[in-house]
């Protein structure tokens, strides 16, 4: 003996699990793109991040080819121009924090020295935000990383 289901019965189970599975697609897809790792901005060179902004922006307008072409023509040359500034004061820009974390340490007592230390090593060490990375160095999965701080 089998069961008869009528045909509006089954449209409606056909369609819950349409539904059901839309909502699935598009869960797994907003939690993907929420907790996804951020690739490092430009290289991890500061304003460069700032850059790709304002490329990006410009090429949401209504641009005519020629317009598209000039502006990526100025963004790569203001690309090139900020890269090369930050080689040069990248040098004088760690000799700043190496001397800001040493007057720190000079009013720190020794346990908080200590501390001071083990915290700017965890700092340095996690990927994100932080302190800019030097150039040429990565951590594991191409991320910048700075060397530890000198005592």
């Amino acid at each position: 003996m089998t069961t008869q289901v009528s045909p509006s019965k089954a449209i409606l189970v056909a369609l819950a699990t349409v539904v059901i599975f839309a909502a699935g697609v598009v869960t797994g897809g907003l939690l993907v793109r929420q907790t996804a790792p951020r690739p490092p901005v430009a290289g991890g060179i500061p304003f460069l991040g700032r850059v790709e902004t304002i490329n990006r922006t410009a090429n949401q307008l209504d641009l005519t080819p020629d317009q598209r072409r000039r502006v990526a023509e100025i963004v790569r040359n203001s690309r090139e121009q900020i890269a090369d500034y930050f080689m040069i004061l990248e040098p004088d820009i760690q000799q700043v924090f190496r001397e800001m974390r040493q007057q720190i340490r000079s009013v720190l007592t020794p346990s908080q020295r200590e501390e001071f230390e083990e915290l700017v090593r965890k700092r340095m060490a996690r990927p994100g935000p932080g302190p800019g990375p030097s150039l040429g160095e990565r951590r594991p999965g191409g991320q910048p990383q700075r060397p530890p701080p000198e005592p």
